[in-house]
């Protein structure tokens, strides 16, 4: 079986609801910790999430993996800006296509744009006890942040999940410093 060529394409605010379609599924991995999401296409947190990924896209920031010989859609991410740094929304694979390195492609591209954007720093919120998750972005230079390190900005977006997502209390900031020689 040949590998298929993965190609990063830029999305467009038009194409969150693809985004969103490769999050539900890779998302359902999240019931074997426990973690299960029933959230209507109207509920505020979905809501939410769109809008912020149409942000993205409209700064370019809302990137896709896609299979070059198809232009099937595989995994994405969602980069903005918070608090004076980049921020990983959302990053993504299908489960279909995972343990490939399209993952690291996508994050290596992240930290790539991060740096084009002038940013120093990349910081994310995650599940600190899901087991693909921190030791992932740790593997990436990504260090817990200590509560006095949150900016306001993250820290409402911290909020807003706490509201809405199970097991808001194992959530954790991260941050990688961007060095340039890396």
């Amino acid at each position: 079986m040949t590998k298929d060529t993965i190609v990063l394409r830029p999305g467009r605010p038009a194409d969150v609801d693809a985004a969103l379609e490769i999050d539900d599924a890779a998302f359902a991995r999240y019931a074997d910790v426990g973690i299960t999401l029933d959230m209507d296409d109207d509920h505020p947190m979905v809501q939410g999430e769109k809008s912020a990924w149409r942000r993205c896209a409209q700064i370019g920031g809302l990137v896709f993996a896609e299979v070059e010989s198809d232009g099937a859609r595989v995994g994405f991410f969602a980069l903005s800006e918070i608090d004076g740094a980049a921020y990983l929304e959302q990053i993504d694979v299908l489960p279909t296509h995972m343990r490939q390195g399209i993952g690291r492609q996508l994050m290596t591209e992240v930290i790539a744009m991060s740096r084009r954007w002038g940013h120093s720093d990349l910081v994310l919120l995650t599940c600190e006890h899901v087991p693909w998750n921190l030791p992932y972005y740790q593997r990436f230079g990504f260090e817990r942040m200590g509560p006095a390190d949150i900016g306001a900005g993250l820290a409402a977006d911290m909020t807003t999940q706490a509201r809405y997502l199970p097991m808001a209390d194992r959530r954790v900031a991260m941050r990688k410093a961007l060095d340039a020689t890396e």
